[in-house]
């Protein structure tokens, strides 16, 4: 036996039925603060997007230092 259920939800009424929170105030805030950032002065520019770019590479560095026998590793002595 086969049944099939199909459910027509718009986003907000998954969100809602899933119990899930509202947070479409803070993802604004978010994006205005980014755009703010990034019509800054150049040198502010510059700090931000360094910082921006270290945090999401952070995770591949770690991977591939590890992967390719980098600092991470231990040595046999």
């Amino acid at each position: 036996m086969k049944i099939n259920v199909e459910v027509d939800l718009t986003p907000e009424e998954l969100r809602r039925f899933m119990g899930l929170p509202d947070v479409q105030g803070l993802h604004q805030q978010m994006l205005e603060g980014f755009a703010q950032r990034l019509q800054s002065s150049g040198e502010q520019q510059e700090a931000f997007m360094r910082s921006l770019f270290a945090g999401a590479m952070a995770p591949w560095q770690s991977f591939f230092g590890t992967a390719t026998g980098g600092s991470d590793r231990k040595q046999k002595g």
